[in-house]
C-alpha cells in the first residue's frame, strides 16, 4: 500500500500521540498512591541505604527506575518514559502476534489501527502517562514474547524474568506463555526448563522483600487484602469484577466487542494461545478485581484480535467508541464509596443510568 493511503491513520494516531504527550505534562506525578510509594522507597534506599518495599511484594526495577527517573529528571521525563515504553512494548506484542498467527506481512494499516486501539483506550493511556509500572512490564512481556517467537531463547529468558521482577502478578502470564506457546518454538521438555530459570531469576528481584519479611512468604500478601473482606464467589465481588470490566472498556465499546466476538466466534476459537492469556488475565482479576490496570493485557491482546480479523469500518469505529470514553462515561449504576486512607470501598450502590466525566 502507498502512505498515501493511510491519511486518516496517520492523523488520528498524530492527534492521539499528540494528547499523550500533553498528558505526560499536565498529569505531573499523578493520582495513584502508589506511585508516591515508590518514590518513598527510593528515597530511603538513595538516603538511608535502607529497602522498604512500596506495597505488596515489592517492585524494586520500577521502584529504582521510577525514582530514579523522578529524582533526577522530574515529572515529565519520568512520564514520557512511561509512554516510550508502552509504545515499544506494543509494537513487540504486534511482531510477535503476526508470527503466532503465522502471518508473513505487515500491514501498515492494521497496525495503525492497533496502535490507534490501544491508546485510545482510556485506562491504558490514563496508566501509560503517569508514573506507574504497567508499562514497564508490559514492555518486558512484550520483548521476552517476541524473542521466544525468534527463539532467541536467552534473550527471551532476560526479558521474561525483568517483568517478572517488575510486577509479580505476571508470572501468572509468563507460565500459560511457556507452557501454550507452540511447540513449534519451543519442545515441551524445554518449557518447564524455561520456567524454572525465568522463576528463579524473576524471584531474585523479591529477596530484599523476603529478607526484610524474616524469611517468610507473607511479603506477597497484598496490604489491599486487607479491605477485601467478601468471598470471590460473593454477589460483591462478581459485580464489582463485572462492573470494573464495563469502566474498562466503556459499556458501549464493550457491547460492541463483545458482538463482534460472537460473530467471530468460530475463527476466534482457533486463536487458542491468545484465548488463554486472556483468560489468565480474566481469573486473576477475577481473583483480585482491584485496578482496571490489571487487565492492560486482556484489553491489547483482544485489540490485537479484532484488528486482524474485521474491517476497518467496523475498527474505526470501535476507536471512536473508545474516544468517547475520553469525554463521557455511560453509568449503569451510582456507587456511594467510604474512603480509607487511599483505598475507597464500596458500601451501596443502585441501578441509575447516567453519564460521567470521562479522561478529558
Amino acid at each position: 500500500m502507498q502512505l498515501s493511503n493511510h491519511k486518516i491513520e496517520y492523523f488520528t494516531l498524530f492527534i492521539i500521540i499528540f494528547s499523550a504527550l500533553y498528558f505526560c505534562i499536565i498529569n505531573k506525578y499523578g493520582w495513584d498512591w502508589d506511585t508516591y510509594a515508590m518514590f518513598e522507597t527510593y528515597l530511603q534506599l538513595k538516603d538511608n541505604g535502607i529497602y522498604q518495599k512500596s506495597r505488596g511484594a515489592g517492585y524494586l526495577i520500577p521502584e529504582i527506575g521510577i525514582g530514579f527517573l523522578a529524582f533526577y529528571f522530574g515529572s515529565i521525563v519520568t512520564n514520557l518514559t512511561s509512554f516510550i515504553f508502552l509504545f515499544i512494548g506494543l509494537i513487540y506484542f504486534y511482531k510477535a502476534g503476526l508470527k503466532l498467527i503465522n502471518s508473513k506481512k505487515v500491514e501498515l494499516s492494521k497496525f495503525c489501527c492497533f496502535i490507534i486501539l490501544c491508546l485510545s483506550n482510556h485506562v491504558i493511556m490514563r496508566d501509560s502517562t503517569i508514573p506507574m509500572d504497567y508499562s514497564w512490564s508490559f514492555m518486558f512481556y512484550s520483548i521476552g514474547l517476541y524473542t521466544l517467537t525468534k527463539r532467541k531463547f536467552e534473550i527471551s529468558i532476560l526479558f521474561f524474568a525483568l517483568c517478572f521482577g517488575s510486577r509479580f502478578n505476571f508470572i501468572a502470564f509468563i507460565i500459560p506463555t511457556i507452557l501454550f506457546i507452540d511447540k513449534e518454538y519451543l519442545k515441551i521438555n524445554d518449557k518447564i526448563y524455561h520456567i524454572i530459570i525465568i522463576i528463579f531469576f524473576g524471584c531474585l528481584f523479591y529477596v530484599p522483600s523476603w529478607l526484610q519479611s524474616q524469611f517468610s512468604l507473607s511479603f506477597i500478601y497484598s496490604e489491599q487484602a486487607n479491605f477485601k473482606n467478601n468471598s470471590i464467589f460473593s454477589i460483591e465481588e462478581i459485580s464489582r469484577f463485572t462492573y470494573k470490566i464495563l469502566k474498562t472498556f466503556g459499556i458501549f465499546a464493550f457491547l460492541f466487542i463483545i458482538y463482534q466476538l460472537i460473530i467471530l466466534r468460530k475463527i476466534i476459537l482457533k486463536e487458542k494461545f491468545f484465548l488463554i492469556i486472556i483468560f489468565f488475565n480474566l481469573l486473576v482479576f477475577f481473583v483480585f478485581p482491584w485496578e482496571p490496570s490489571f487487565l492492560w493485557l486482556s484489553i491489547i491482546t483482544i485489540f490485537f484480535i479484532l484488528t486482524q480479523k474485521i474491517n476497518f469500518k467496523l475498527v474505526y469505529t470501535l476507536i471512536f467508541l473508545n474516544l468517547f470514553n475520553w469525554f463521557y462515561q455511560a453509568e449503569i449504576v451510582s456507587i456511594n464509596y467510604q474512603v480509607n486512607n487511599c483505598f475507597k470501598n464500596p458500601i451501596n450502590a443502585k441501578i441509575k443510568p447516567h453519564f460521567s466525566k470521562g479522561l478529558v
